[in-house]
């Protein structure tokens, strides 16, 4: 029925109708929600079988892992056995080699040990005829050990020469040291003695110079003393004369300067008397 008839139609006949569109449209929908409840179901199941084969594949990489751990472990040890017996081998060849050498050694020493036995041999039957010959040594141990005090005693003696050589030696040098330092010593007083020497002509020169010089002074002063002598004197005399014919009382003097002073006055008094009294007899005769 078309929607032009449906309108035209009661209302009856439109909502049976609509009843019967809604029935189709929920028979629709609920054939849809089968299919998608299969659908989903399926997806499940897919989902599920995916789930497994990832579990189986995830599985597999980890037995795969540890296999391949497993090899590597493997490996790891079997390289490592591989090295350990590479050097146990090698540690065994140079302990055979070593004990090839000591071995060689051994014999080397053996024949050595041999050699000094014969030669040995032929000195212990020198020894047994000795014994029997000497009546001092009744024993070859008796002769070996005096051999041995002799050796020590001579060794002794050997390091006591030696000592001494050491102990002359050192006094040699002692010796040569003492000459040197008393050559030096001698050099340096000769210099010492030499400087002294010049040092004492130049004072003996100086000294005479001095004396020179103390000589001339000397003899100004005793020039200068005679003379002062002298004028004392002349002027102890005038002053005496002075005092003898002047009629003022003068103290008495013994300053030569103050002397003069007093005979110098004396000679000015009497200058100016002669000169008043020449003056007075002119006018006087005027």
């Amino acid at each position: 029925m078309t929607s032009g008839m449906l309108e035209k139609a009661l209302p009856a006949t439109r909502l049976l109708e609509k009843c019967r569109l809604m029935f189709q449209v929920q028979e629709a929908l609920e054939n849809q929600k089968i299919e998608f409840a299969k659908k989903e179901e399926e997806l499940k199941k897919r989902e599920e079988n995916l789930r497994l084969k990832d579990r189986e594949l995830q599985d597999s990489l980890i037995g795969f892992s540890k296999f391949l751990q497993e090899n590597n472990a493997k490996k790891v040890r079997a390289e490592k056995k591989a090295l350990d017996e590479a050097r146990i081998r090698q540690e065994k060849e140079v302990e055979i080699r070593e004990l090839e050498s000591k071995l060689e050694e051994l014999q080397k020493e053996r024949a050595t040990a041999k050699t000094t036995l014969e030669r040995m041999l032929a000195y212990q039957k020198y020894l047994e005829v000795v014994v029997d010959v000497t009546q001092e040594y009744h024993e070859i141990n008796d002769l070996l050990q005096r051999h041995s005090t002799l050796t020590s005693t001579c060794d002794d003696l050997t390091k006591h020469i030696e000592e001494c050589s050491e102990a002359l030696e050192k006094l040699r040098v002692d010796l040569l040291m003492y000459r040197k330092t008393s050559h030096d010593e001698i050099l340096n007083l000769e210099n010492d003695v030499s400087s002294a020497k010049q040092v004492h002509e130049k004072k003996k020169r100086e000294t005479a110079e001095i004396q020179l010089r103390m000589d001339s002074v000397l003899k100004v002063a005793a020039s200068k003393t005679l003379a002062r002598g002298q004028v004392c004197m002349a002027a102890e005399n005038l002053f005496s004369r002075v005092c003898y014919r002047s009629t003022i009382n003068h103290p008495e003097h013994t300053s030569p300067l103050k002397q003069l002073d007093v005979v110098g006055d004396y000679i000015t008094d009497i200058n100016q008397i002669i000169r008043t009294y020449k003056g007075s007899s002119f006018r006087s005769i005027l």
